[in-house]
């Protein structure tokens, strides 16, 4: 309901009730009013015209002497009670005589009559006559009376009128009252709704739309509203809320704009050097070594991997934060996956003693579609601490459909439970085990390390495919964490079994002694890089910066190109737009970017640039022959 309406269904039973009672009061002073005007007119009637009329009589007998002579005396008396009818008829009222002494009707123009109790009735004197008035029941109906004594004739006098007529003048009052009162309550809500609606609903309006253009636009206001009340200076501190906001906004985008700028900066400055001591480890590794260079060199890689993990997180976490994660939909069979997980990770759980089981229900031959790298994400972190967190005891990894699937796509509920038998979490610390870099306990992190980002990011992952991340746990029996999402799914189409096997794909293989040209600034990057790509049965040429990596395109017999980002006098980006504008064939050689970049968008910045694929540093040997597999099947 809106404010105006609001404010006139609380006005106007007011006015109702204060008009009513009002109207009540006036009607009760008319009440008195024309009762005491009927009054008035009754005792008169009474005093000057019966009282006159009969004393009139007497005095013309007492002046001829005639008093005591019955004949005369009736024959007058007989006169009196004509013009008392010829009265009533004028005046519409009735005239009674009665015997004072024994209170015998003597004439009255009623056809009925009962005698006037006068215990109640009101007295008064008009004219030095005692006069007595009041209300009274006369022929089973309400009367007003008016009565007095003519002690001559030992007569009591009354007048009456039915109290009919006043009520009909009181009906008349009232139904102008009711009426008088219905009008004045319709004028003054349509006054009060005008009022409200010019002084207080416009200005209030103009507020709601100014901050409705705020919320949606983030831009300043100019609220027309004038005067020096409440609405104004709300009006007033609307628009001064808009100039902040406005400014507020511009700095906040700035700032997160410096945020990501320092991500990119940061993520390439850690993850450079990072690239190239897990890559020296690794060429180490595969070299002769002692049984304690061996040793060195494994934890030195195994350090590498765990710092490798934390700026993952890092990143991970901020690009949460920031809005820049994005959901990739994909069809995949989820159960496969999660088998390949429990796998793979079934070689740290056997180091710690732990037992992994995988258990799944409605998966078998179904086909998910959801965003499978967030779901590997979520479950690697789970698993990953459960195992942590549980030495010689079990991790369960329980997934299901909430619905069986069908040959249609159709929208489910996935739900996975990772459930362990580790050191439980104290139920104080169930929820802020979820905060950001905060773990149940801080001497965990000292005994059992981790950032106490796993957990917030899984969470944050969860929500973003609009589910959740609950947790259960007691102390020194275990936790079980369950993840729901929202996922589509499908029964899988089935596998003809006849098939040819002349005609089975193989795996693609790298093709060997390709001329391949590496650009890379970093001079240990580029050893890794190049021992690597050595290994992969390429001929390595290097250069330092990307003007020299043109020219030796431009010279011919390259087949790759691998292209480093940031690189001095000219960074891979204008490198390869200078390439692209070479005379063919030159400008069609293929060109993978080297980058410690993680961002998603940074990534198509530099595909569009030219370049057919990019390889996230610290790079692998795996991740370099995917992707020069991958393009040995592309058209250039």
């Amino acid at each position: 309901m809106r404010i105006k309406s609001k404010l006139l269904a609380i006005y106007i039973p007011i006015l109702l009730i204060g008009m009513a009672l009002t109207g009540y009061w006036a009607y009760l002073s008319a009440y008195e009013s024309v009762r005491e005007k009927e009054y008035q007119l009754l005792t008169q009637t009474l005093s000057l015209s019966f009282f006159d009329l009969v004393d009139e009589r007497h005095q013309l007998l007492l002046q001829s002497g005639l008093e005591n002579v019955p004949v005369f005396r009736d024959a007058y008396q007989k006169e009196v009670f004509d013009e008392l009818d010829a009265l009533s008829e004028t005046t519409g009222k009735a005239f009674t005589i009665s015997d004072y002494s024994s209170g015998e009707k003597i004439y009255s123009t009623l056809t009925s009559w009962s005698p006037v109790d006068l215990d109640t009735a009101n007295h008064t004197s008009i004219n030095g006559k005692d006069v007595a008035f009041g209300e009274t029941i006369l022929n089973d109906d309400e009367a007003l009376f008016a009565c007095g004594v003519f002690v001559p004739w030992n007569w009591k006098l009354t007048v009456s009128q039915p109290a009919t007529e006043l009520e009909a003048s009181l009906s008349k009052i009232a139904l102008f009252t009711v009426a008088t009162t219905l009008f004045a309550v319709a004028l003054v809500s349509v006054l009060m709704g005008t009022v409200t609606q010019l002084f207080v609903i416009a200005p209030i309006n103009k507020i709601k739309s100014a901050t409705s253009k705020i919320a949606s636009n983030h831009s300043k206001v100019d609220i027309a509203v004038s005067g020096k009340n409440e609405l104004s200076e709300l009006a007033r501190d609307v628009e001064f809320m808009s100039g902040e906001i406005v400014e507020y906004v511009s700095k906040a985008q700035a700032a997160n704009k410096a945020k990501t700028d320092f991500l990119a900066v940061m993520s390439h400055e850690m993850r450079t050097p990072l690239n190239g001591i897990q890559g020296l480890a690794s060429l180490l590794l595969a070299t002769e070594l002692t049984e304690k260079q061996q040793k060195y060199a494994t934890d030195l890689k195994a350090s590498a991997s765990i710092l490798a993990n934390v700026i993952n997180d890092v990143l991970d976490l901020s690009k949460i934060e920031s809005g820049m994660t994005e959901i990739d939909l994909t069809e995949f069979d989820l159960d496969s996956m999660l088998r390949d997980l429990v796998t793979l990770l079934g070689t740290n759980a056997s180091v710690n003693n732990t037992r992994l089981e995988y258990k799944s229900r409605n998966l078998a031959s179904v086909l998910v579609i959801s965003d499978i790298t967030k779901i590997r994400q979520i479950v690697i972190n789970l698993i990953s601490n459960a195992i942590k967190f549980t030495h010689q005891g079990t991790v369960v990894i329980n997934a299901k459909l909430k619905h069986v699937s069908t040959m249609e796509t159709q929208d489910n509920h996935l739900v996975i439970m990772v459930k362990d038998t580790g050191i439980g979490i104290e139920a104080d610390r169930l929820e802020s085990i979820f905060d950001k870099f905060t773990q149940s306990d801080s001497s965990i992190s000292r005994r059992y390390g981790g950032t106490g980002l796993g957990l917030a990011i899984a969470r944050e992952l969860a929500q973003l495919l609009d589910g959740d991340i609950r947790v259960t746990s007691k102390v020194g029996e275990g936790s079980c964490f369950t993840v729901t999402a929202k996922v589509k799914s499908r029964v899988s189409p089935e596998v003809s079994t006849n098939v040819n096997h002349d005609e089975i794909s193989t795996v693609p293989k790298l093709k060997q002694g390709m001329n391949v040209l590496l650009a890379e600034d970093n001079a240990i990057n580029a050893v890794v890089a190049k021992a690597l790509l050595e290994q992969l049965g390429c001929v390595v040429t290097h250069v330092d910066n990307g003007l020299k990596a043109a020219a030796r395109v431009e010279d011919g017999d390259i087949d790759l190109v691998f292209m480093d980002i940031h690189m001095p006098v000219m960074d891979g980006v204008e490198a390869t737009q200078r390439i692209r504008k070479l005379e063919s064939p030159c400008k069609d050689v293929p060109i993978i970017g080297l980058t410690a970049e993680a961002f998603k968008d940074r990534h198509e910045a530099f595909m569009q640039a030219g370049m057919q694929d990019v390889v996230t540093k610290p790079v692998t040997i795996e991740a370099l022959e995917s992707s020069m597999v991958a393009l040995q099947g592309r058209p250039n």
